[in-house]
């Protein structure tokens, strides 16, 4: 009885793990730091010239 028991937490965590992966890969593709390499490109990549 316990091993099934132990069946059912192990399923419901790796299906937590899923989604929590899932969602930092879509974090990573579509997220902020993305939105700022995009933002950097356009404008020539200079962050600073220095003064």
């Amino acid at each position: 009885m316990i091993a099934e028991n132990l069946l059912y937490v192990a399923v419901f965590v790796f299906i937590l793990l899923s989604i929590g992966l899932a969602l930092t890969v879509m974090e990573f593709s579509f997220g902020e730091p993305s939105r700022q390499k995009a933002a950097v490109g356009s404008d020539g990549g200079n962050e600073s010239t220095g003064g």
